[in-house]
């Protein structure tokens, strides 16, 4: 009975793990496109598009006079500074693939990485 259960759970490890494997050559994948640009957006409207080839340091202006300092540098984007409380949005890293992106609830920012169109 025991060893029915073992070969069970080891089935069911076994299939999680290639589940997820697939999830995630897929996402890669889907996410190949170069990326070009950095898409801002506050409150769910585009306030910039900014070439992420291009080194420079942003202020962005986020709801109720908030505001987020966007840096791109070496094809990276990252908020540097930010006024809201939390400041989850400083450390969410660096992002450089298409798909990817930084979130600044409190001020309502979104910056996320645009690919190229086919």
């Amino acid at each position: 009975m025991k060893d029915k259960q073992a070969v069970r759970d080891l089935i069911l490890a076994l299939a999680i793990v290639i589940v997820a494997s697939g999830l995630y050559i897929g996402n890669r994948i889907m996410n190949r496109k170069p990326a070009v640009i950095v898409e801002v957006s506050v409150d769910g409207v585009v306030v910039e598009e900014l070439d992420l080839s291009k080194d420079g340091e942003f202020v962005i202006q986020g709801h109720n006079g908030g505001t987020n300092t966007l840096v791109l540098e070496n094809g990276q984007a990252h908020i540097a500074d930010a006024t809201c409380p939390d400041k989850v949005c400083i450390h969410q890293g660096t992002i450089s693939r298409s798909g990817e992106m930084i979130i600044c609830l409190p001020n309502l920012m979104i910056a996320k990485i645009v690919g190229e169109e086919e």
